[in-house]
Parts: C-alpha cells; structure tokens; sequence
C-alpha cells in the first residue's frame, strides 16, 4: 500500500492526529482514483476504477488509528451500561441487535464448520461472538487490539480475548474458520490483516467477511445526494474517521482472491434480519436484499484452497 505523509495534524471531532495520504491497497499498480466527494476538512472519498474499492485520503495514520478505539467516544458510557450484570441468558432473551447478529454470524459458520471446530474472531471487540460461538459448541478464540474493549470483554462479558494485533498472535494451532467481521474497513492495511489470516487458517479452512457495502440501496442515495450537494453532511455515512474503506461485491472478492482465497458466497442481511424484526410480510423482501446485496453491508465467505 503506498503511503505519502504529510506531516500535518487533523482534528475530527474529539480526535486528533498526523494524517497521510494513501492509495488503493488492492491493486499492484493503482489507477488514478476518482474523487467521489471532498469533506470540508480536505479528506477526499475516492475510488479506484479498476477493483472498485472506495477509501479515505488523506487519513490518520496507523499510530492516530489505534488510538482512537482507546476512546469512550468509540464506545460511549451509554452502550456500556447495556453490559452491566451481563448474561448470556439475559442476552439472549433481550432480542438485542448485537445477539441477533451474533446469532446469525453461528448460523451461518455452520453451513460450512462442525461444532468442535476452531474459530478465531479477529478485533473481535467486546467478545460477543466469542461467547455466542462457545454457546454454539465451537472452540471460539478472539484477537482485539483495542485494551479498552478487551477489558470490557473480559469484565463485563466474562471472556478473556488476547489484547494485541493479529500479525503478534502466533498460536499453537490453526483454524478452520477465522472470522473478519466490521473490522476491514477500519485496519491501516487489509491486505496484511489477510495474509496474517491466510497463515492461521487450515488448509480447506473458510474466512468469513462482512464490510460496509456501498453499493447498498441506503449508502448510494446518501453518495448521490452528496455529489449533487443536496446534502452536506460531510459524507457522514461513510463513517470517518472509524472507516477508512468501504467495498462491493468486486472490490471484495478480488481482495480475498488477491489473498488466495475462493470466494463462495456474497450475501447481506437487511434491517429486519439483523434487528430480529423479519416476518413473512417481509420475507422477500428480505430474501431480495439478501440476494442481491442491497443492505449497508455486505458479507463474503470465501475458502483456502
């Protein structure tokens, strides 16, 4: 990934940084990007024509990027206090989103592991899957950078998670299934988060991806009325600083085959999936959405041959 620093300090929000300017990090040899849209303090939304994949330059650098999840504004008092006197029972029976999702994320592993198989959750934050996979039957594992978030995982969810980057976790076994949920569009370079991932995952073994989509119905029509200056709310639903990538179907894919894995499967769950709230009024809805990729994210799950 080519970088060029700038040596100058942006202040988004409560943070503040050195920031850099950045290029595609799929291709070998990027394309002149196209600029999508240019936010009031200079970060530019572009795009590369030949993966497709959309990014953020100039951003924070790697240093500036870690220290934002050491923040309470990246998880404010008011989500901390949902986990007070937390169970999994509790959890469960609440509806909440995040076990609906942790959920759907077991369900879907289980199309292609057995129970007893291992499973890594890599920036894993809180443990929530980690538990739910555990509740599962699998040998579930998680890697988070963030010490704030594992503290709370260890403390509040009652998982003790491993504090540290996954390029320093070197286990003592491989996986059969890693999981990179809501995590590439946030890392410095994801294409060395995957090779890290490619060596800790077995031979046959599966990845399991979900990222911003913004080929979804909801994230085109914020792009659109962005560019038309019908909105100007800084390109908000891109999600930055937090968010330095988004991606489609194709900018996916190719990441993962660049990587040396087969994608099998594209897919995203809407709105009422992920909150519990689908019915059959709604199931098809759901089941398009689902099929052709139209939710804010979308999910990619792809084998090491």
């Amino acid at each position: 990934m080519t970088t060029v620093q700038t040596n100058k300090i942006l202040r988004e929000g409560p943070f503040a940084g050195a920031i850099e300017e950045v290029a595609c990090p799929i291709c070998a040899q990027p394309p002149v990007a196209k600029l999508i849209y240019r936010r009031d303090n200079g970060v530019g939304i572009w795009q590369c024509p030949a993966c497709e994949v959309m990014y953020a330059s100039p951003r924070f650098t790697e240093e500036a990027l870690l220290t934002i999840y050491e923040t309470p504004d990246f998880f404010p008092a008011d989500d901390l206090k949902k986990f007070e006197n937390f169970s999994h029972g509790q959890w469960q029976a609440s509806g909440a989103e995040t076990y609906v999702v942790s959920a759907l994320k077991a369900a879907n592993i289980k199309r292609y592991l057995t129970p007893g198989d291992r499973v890594l959750d890599v920036g894993c934050g809180i443990g929530l899957f980690v538990l739910e996979g555990r509740q599962q039957g699998f040998l579930t594992e998680g890697v988070e950078p963030s010490k704030m978030l594992t503290d709370i995982a260890r403390n509040r969810i009652g998982i003790d998670v491993h504090n540290m980057l996954i390029e320093d976790f070197s286990p003592p076994h491989r996986f059969h299934g890693v999981g990179l949920w809501d995590v590439l569009e946030h890392v410095y370079d994801p294409v060395r988060i995957l090779k890290r991932c490619f060596a800790l995952t077995e031979e046959g073994g599966y990845i399991f991806v979900s990222v911003p989509n913004f080929a979804g119905l909801a994230d085109r029509l914020q792009t659109l009325l962005h560019r038309l200056r019908l909105r100007r709310c800084g390109f908000k639903h891109f999600g930055f600083p937090w968010h330095v990538y988004s991606y489609n179907r194709r900018s996916l894919g190719m990441l993962l085959a660049k990587m040396g894995y087969t994608p099998l499967t594209f897919e995203t769950w809407s709105h009422n999936v992920r909150t519990g709230k689908a019915n059959h009024l709604s199931s098809l809805t759901d089941a398009l959405i689902r099929k052709h990729c139209l939710a804010s994210n979308v999910s990619c799950v792809a084998r090491k041959i």
